[in-house]
């Protein structure tokens, strides 16, 4: 009797699941078949992917959900001003961008995979103190080779080098990455530059970025013959961040990077005498070459040139330009004629990187 007053069962069954995110293992993209997740990032992640045609070698594709960026105004238009200098770019240790792919629900940058990480892994695991000095040398000689075609045939400066900002790829070749705050050489920030889209780019295309409806470009870069590093087949590891750091007050710094910023970009720029007079250019190579510098040091001695945990310290300590090798590193006359070639901190005085190239053959050899 009382069962005639409770309520009717459902006849229609359970709610129909949501379909999964287009980006999901499995799904292709742009001619691509998406593959498990190998890392992330404040506003992407990063998957392995394989052509569906071609030789199917494997690449990554980094992942920029339109969600998370759509409250952010502008970093839409940065994206793609980003993507168009990276696939302009073509060496040999630069990271290629193979294609990218645009859809409503995200952008996809298909690129070159290098599963040994970066050279933060590598000396993470193996830099006891530093790596072995014929490896360092061959490693810092092609990272110069990158930045001579950045510096003088693109004419860009990267403005964010450092260990994790460059990778390894399973040729044992150094490759260039992360162009989110490239820029062309002698300009200057105007003063309406919102600096935290500089930090929301370096973030969305980063060196875990192995990133790409309809294909936007598709990229064939020419590959050379690259020196093999002696033990690079022990350098396979996983990818590793180092813990964010402040950002200074006049000049933001993406996490992890403000050991490698030159001494110019911690102190305040002079006023022009002349209104008319032009603003000095922020983006100068020198700032580049006093970074490769610090990645030097790190590779010989397996630390960076200028630490702190007190970050006042640690500015007072780069503008003084107070670095020194410690004991247990034994370097050669050459390996500290390039550093004090790099991390001179008058901008002047400092090598620019066809000088440091000439240099670089002397480095991790000799006593």
């Amino acid at each position: 009797f009382l069962s005639a007053f409770s309520s009717p069962r459902s006849s229609t069954g359970p709610a129909p699941r949501s379909p999964p995110p287009e980006d999901s293992e499995g799904n292709v993209i742009g001619g691509y078949s998406l593959g498990p997740q190998i890392g992330h990032g404040g506003f992407s992640i990063v998957r392995r992917a394989t052509a569906i045609a071609g030789s199917g070698d494997p690449v990554a594709v980094k992942v920029v959900r339109r969600s998370a960026i759509a409250t952010t105004p502008g970093v839409r238009a940065r994206l793609e001003h980003e993507a168009k200098v990276w696939a302009s770019l073509r060496h040999e240790h630069i990271l290629p961008l193979f294609a990218t792919h645009e859809t409503p629900h995200a952008s996809y940058f298909f690129m070159l995979l290098c599963p040994a990480g970066s050279l933060w892994d590598i000396l993470k695991r193996d830099g006891r103190p530093g790596l072995p000095r014929d490896d360092v040398g061959t490693m810092f000689r092609q990272i110069v080779r990158g930045l001579l075609y950045l510096h003088d045939v693109a004419g860009i400066v990267h403005g964010d080098m450092k260990l994790e900002n460059v990778l390894i790829d399973d040729a044992g070749g150094c490759r260039i990455a992360d162009f989110g705050l490239a820029k062309k050489i002698g300009v200057a920030d105007s003063e309406d530059d919102d600096d935290d889209e500089d930090d929301v780019m370096g973030q969305m295309v980063g060196p875990s970025s192995h990133a790409a409806g309809h294909v936007l470009r598709r990229n064939t870069h020419a590959g050379g013959n690259m020196t093999r590093p002696r033990n690079v087949s022990a350098y396979a590891g996983s990818r590793m961040t180092p813990p964010p750091q402040p950002a200074h007050a006049k000049h933001r710094f993406l996490p992890g990077s403000l050991p490698y910023a030159a001494p110019e970009l911690l102190t305040p720029q002079p006023p022009p005498t002349n209104p008319s007079d032009p603003l000095p250019p922020l983006h100068n190579p020198a700032q580049d070459i006093w970074a490769i510098g610090c990645i030097l040091f790190a590779l010989l001695t397996g630390r960076l040139p200028f630490t702190d945990p007190f970050e006042p310290r640690l500015q007072m300590k780069i503008v003084r330009g107070q670095w020194a090798v410690p004991p247990s590193a034994r370097l050669s006359k050459e390996d500290v004629g390039m550093l004090r070639g790099c991390l001179e901190v008058r901008v002047a005085e400092r090598w620019d990187v066809r000088k440091v190239d000439g240099e670089a053959w002397g480095v991790g050899w000799g006593e």
